[in-house]
């Protein structure tokens, strides 16, 4: 029997690969950044660049071209909800 394999995705911020279960997925609909709604694109964020959220942010805010606001309210209501 053949062994299924585990998701794996890469951190927009550091390119580092991840099991998916192990990253925060988000994404972009029109110039704000929200918690994955369940369909469209999104991208994923390690917990170790979260920690480090003064780089993220900007480097984040210059890949999506998004308002540095949208995207620290986003990981505001991820960490909320943790």
């Amino acid at each position: 029997m053949a062994r299924k394999s585990k998701p794996i995705r890469m951190c927009v911020n550091c390119r580092v690969r991840f099991f998916q279960k192990d990253l925060i997925r988000l994404q972009k609909i029109e110039s704000e950044v929200v918690a994955y709604k369940g369909s469209g694109r999104s991208f994923y964020i390690c917990k170790e660049c979260l920690e480090s959220s003064k780089f993220l942010i900007k480097k984040v805010c210059g890949i999506l071209k998004v308002k540095e606001e949208s995207l620290l309210k986003a990981l505001k209501e991820f960490k909320d909800n943790v």
